[in-house]
C-alpha cells in the first residue's frame, strides 16, 4: 500500500490524520510515532539528555534517540506504515 508514494505528502497528511484516528495507539506505537516523528523532521537527537526526575520529558527524549541513524526518508516511511495500522479502512484508502 505504501510502497510506491509520494512519500512527503503522505507523511504529512499522516500527521494530521493521527491527531484524529490514533486515539487507540499501543503505548509502544505512540513513543515509537513521536519518535519517528522528531527524527523526520529534526535529525538526530543533539539534545541534553532530561533529568531522571523528568519522566516524561526522558521518555519522549529516548523515543526520539532510539531512532538515531534513520534518514528522513525511512522515518516517514515507519511513520506512515505504523501510522495507518490505526486507520479506519476509508481514511487508509487515501493512500493509494
Amino acid at each position: 500500500m505504501v510502497d510506491n508514494y509520494p512519500l512527503a505528502k503522505h507523511f504529512t497528511k499522516a500527521c494530521d490524520d493521527i491527531k484524529v484516528h490514533g486515539k487507540n495507539l499501543s503505548s509502544d506505537d505512540m513513543k515509537l510515532v513521536y519518535g519517528l516523528f522528531k527524527q523526520a523532521n529534526l535529525g538526530d537527537n543533539t539534545t541534553e539528555q532530561p533529568s531522571f526526575y523528568q519522566l516524561t520529558e526522558k521518555g519522549k527524549w529516548n523515543a526520539w534517540t532510539e531512532q538515531k541513524g534513520k534518514s528522513k526518508e525511512q522515518a516517514q516511511h515507519e511513520y506512515v506504515t505504523i501510522a495507518l495500522k490505526y486507520f479506519p479502512d476509508d481514511v487508509k484508502a487515501q493512500y493509494n
